[in-house]
């Protein structure tokens, strides 16, 4: 048989191989108008061809006929009928697979990570009958109960579990769970005869849970549910709805100062990028809509003799705390071993109640950190810093960072000096309204990642209900070390050690001389002044084995 040339012969391979899955879908369906013709019982009839032994699932006998036919007419060369009943046969199973699964299940991507954690928080050591004092001696102090840790050892656990499914080409839903444990803020707040703390069922910063509590089951919370909208006419612009990833962190460098990385805000964000040269300067640009806490009642009092009630602390009103977001960045690859990057962000929180002040002061904020600080409420309408009581307490904070990533040598000898500066530009009297952090990161979890940073943040220099959990236990007026080393022992297997080391930055209060109430909650209660110092005054170790699957 005269073989065609190879366009002729290519062009009509195409065709039949159309036809060919075209005939071997209906004779699956047991079409009866194929099986009339007799092409199904034919192949029946006829042995199979397997281009190995090993070669796995087998096709429909209609494609299997069909392709030995080509073969045979020299449509096809051997290696070229090899491969098409192999791509044949496992299209067939996907199809078989996915015919098999209700509408919802199908087109579902999956994935998450598992970390063990050993964890030694080291304050000092305590023993009983001994006599300690707070601000000289390093205890890591609880005001309500009153109790102290000086060294704590501790097994730790995360699990996080998610998936993904485009919903029409342009919409994709996505979830995830995780692990996470209950945490109250403002306690300290709370001794002064009103109960100004809020507990939550789950932590924002931390999706870690400890083991022990003999032998207790872990709580699993939502930790993410969204959609995310990214438009064909536009594939560099997203616009996503829900509870979703911070889309304000850096992927680059270790930017948990300003946001702990595990706080998945809740709202709306729309992030573009915009390339001024492809691949080579582009400019990005995010913003959001962020909503804190729903106040949906308010403290009353109930007068019997007039029939009448009246708000009053803690809860004096219903306005609802909420931020706004903005973010812009250029980033530039002069060369293809050189990345640079700058952003300046702004955050404006606005609306904050008497709760919310509660958590930032007892966490390190002072009540300056706040304008129009609900809180003042307590000090009288005669007092110079009383406003008008409302919740209505506002902070404005602006941050710039930049990077340089340098891989002459390759990924594996990666540098990737940042840099990043904090600034709240509402603080009264200006005091301590300033932090700034410098690091770098050496290297990849391929060969080995190494971590070194620096970071002095002030009392009022960041909103401390966001700041990282670990590195300064959560705190602002800290300052310190963190060092890191990760690598990767095989493929989804990575082992990480870290140290951290942290003092206080401020012992006193500077605006203590015009008013208690500009500083934190433990220099407005006298007993717990040293409370800060004592807290922040430690070396923390971290050992973490993490699974991504």
């Amino acid at each position: 048989m005269t073989a065609f040339p190879d366009s002729k012969r290519s062009f009509a391979a195409a065709a039949l191989l159309c036809a060919t899955v075209f005939l071997a879908g209906r004779a699956l369906a047991g079409d009866p108008v194929l099986q009339d013709v007799g092409l199904a019982e034919a192949a029946d009839s006829q042995p199979v061809p397997t281009p190995s032994a090993d070669s796995g699932p087998e096709p429909s006998p209609a494609a299997a006929e069909m392709l030995k036919s080509m073969r045979e007419k020299g449509l096809l060369t051997e290696d070229e009928y090899q491969e098409l009943y192999r791509r044949q046969a496992k299209y067939e199973v996907d199809q078989k697979t996915r015919g098999g699964l209700p509408g919802w299940l199908q087109d579902w991507t999956f994935g998450g990570d598992v970390r063990f954690r050993y964890e030694r928080r080291d304050f000092g050591n305590l023993a009983f009958g001994q006599t300690y004092t707070l601000g000289e001696d390093n205890i890591n102090i609880v005001a309500v109960p009153n109790r102290g840790t000086g060294v704590e050892n501790r097994a730790r656990l995360r699990l996080r579990l998610g998936g993904e499914k485009k919903v029409v080409p342009d919409l994709t839903f996505g979830f995830r769970i995780a692990t996470s444990s209950e945490v109250s803020y403002g306690n300290l707040y709370s001794s002064t005869g009103v109960d100004y703390s809020t507990r939550t069922l789950s932590d924002p910063r931390s999706q870690n849970v400890t083991f022990g509590n003999f032998f207790d089951s872990k709580s699993i919370f939502l930790d993410r549910a969204y959609l995310s909208y990214r438009p064909s006419y536009a594939p560099t612009l997203n616009v996503i709805a829900g509870k979703f990833a911070n889309p304000f962190v850096s992927k680059r460098f270790l930017d948990s100062l300003i946001w702990d990385n595990d706080i998945n805000p809740e709202g709306v964000a729309a992030s573009y990028r915009f390339d001024l040269s492809p691949d080579r300067v582009w400019l990005d640009a995010t913003a959001g809509f962020f909503t804190l806490q729903e106040i949906s009642a308010v403290t009353l009092s109930y007068n019997s003799t007039t029939n009448t009630a009246v708000s009053v602390l803690p809860d004096i009103d219903e306005q609802n705390p909420y931020m706004l977001a903005f973010q812009g960045g250029v980033t530039g690859r002069p060369d293809d071993w050189v990345q640079m990057g700058a952003r300046i962000s702004y955050y404006d929180l606005s609306h904050i109640g008497t709760r919310v002040a509660a958590a930032m002061e007892d966490l390190g904020n002072g009540g300056a950190a706040i304008s129009r600080n609900p809180l003042f409420r307590l000090l009288g309408p005669t007092n110079p810093l009383f406003e008008d009581g409302r919740s209505q307490g506002r902070t404005r904070e602006m941050v710039a960072d930049a990077y340089a990533n340098f891989t002459p040598w390759g990924d594996r000898y990666s540098m990737t000096p940042f840099f990043q500066y904090m600034h709240m530009m509402n603080v009264v009297g200006d005091s301590e309204d300033d932090g700034w952090l410098a690091g770098i990161d050496l290297g990849s979890a391929a060969l080995v990642r190494i971590t070194v940073m620096y970071a002095s943040i002030g009392r009022n220099a960041t909103n401390a209900i966001f700041t990282d959990s670990d590195i300064f236990e959560g705190f602002t007026n800290a300052k310190g070390w963190y060092f890191a080393a990760e690598r990767q022992l095989w493929r989804g297997v990575r082992v990480r050690g870290a140290y951290m080391r942290s003092q206080e930055l401020e012992g006193e209060c500077p605006l203590a001389s015009q008013s208690l109430a500009l500083c934190d909650t433990a220099s407005q209660i006298s007993d717990l002044a040293p409370y800060r110092k004592t807290t922040l005054d430690r070396q923390r170790f971290q050992l973490d084995v993490m699974v991504d699957f």
